[in-house]
């Protein structure tokens, strides 16, 4: 015999869903839908290094140097960046602009840009440099890349091989080291042939979700084309992400 159905249980089968008949309601979904994927990236960053070297040199004349720098991301396929440097005593200021088209083509990221060194207040001294970069993952958190670059005020060419390595420690701290050898022709005043080799350790703190601060160290040894003296430096970097 089947049980007797009140109006009551006529009413709350109209109200409360049934279980049998989830995902088959005409109603409109409440879940939220995913927000979409911006189509740009951008960060900014500020700096302080005891001395700015710069493939290999000492480029703020012994002078410490304070810099800041913008990098603009589109659409996966385009980024820019503007950098600006100045010492404390004035003998170093640079901004410099560069931009570059990149690919994902899986394996291997290609990238070809410009990259124009302007030195305000000083003349006949600015130059463009044009390039070419593949770069790639390697596993266990490496990475290496390939840059090859004319320089048109000097006529000179600058190669470069860098190998990368990150190492998280927790999921605020990490640890990122690399070593570059760099290759010159006709770049420097001196003689073709291997121009430096340079190590760098960095720690990456997370100080919020899109705010970090990277306290690093850097050495870059003198070889045949550059006629200079070894350099040392420490440097302190705040970025910001938007």
């Amino acid at each position: 015999m089947k049980p007797k159905l009140s109006l009551r249980h006529l009413l709350l089968g109209l109200f409360i869903p049934c279980p049998l008949l989830a995902g088959t309601t005409t109603t409109e979904s409440t879940v939220t839908p995913a927000a979409p994927e911006r189509w740009w990236d951008a960060t900014l960053n500020v700096g302080f290094e005891s001395l700015h070297v710069y493939r290999g040199a000492d480029s703020s004349f012994g002078q410490t140097n304070l810099w800041e720098s913008i990098d603009i991301d589109i659409l996966d396929f385009f980024h820019f960046n503007l950098y600006n440097g100045n010492s404390f005593d004035g003998e170093y200021g640079e901004l410099t602009p560069s931009a570059y088209f990149y690919h994902d083509f899986g394996r291997v990221t290609a990238a070809a840009g410009m990259i124009w060194y302007h030195f305000p207040g000083e003349d006949g001294v600015d130059s463009e440099e044009y390039y070419i970069q593949l770069s790639g993952e390697l596993g266990a958190g490496f990475s290496a890349s390939a840059w090859f670059s004319y320089n048109a005020r000097s006529e000179g060419w600058y190669h470069e091989l860098k190998l990368n390595h990150a190492l998280p420690i927790n999921q605020r701290l990490s640890l990122e080291s690399y070593v570059a050898l760099g290759y010159s022709e006709n770049y420097r005043a001196n003689d073709d042939g291997l121009d430096n080799l340079t190590i760098g350790v960095g720690l990456p703190i997370k100080l919020a979700e899109k705010l970090t601060l990277k306290p690093s160290l850097g050495y870059a040894f003198a070889l045949d084309a550059l006629d200079t003296e070894d350099e040392g430096w420490a440097a302190i970097t705040l970025s910001y992400r938007f």
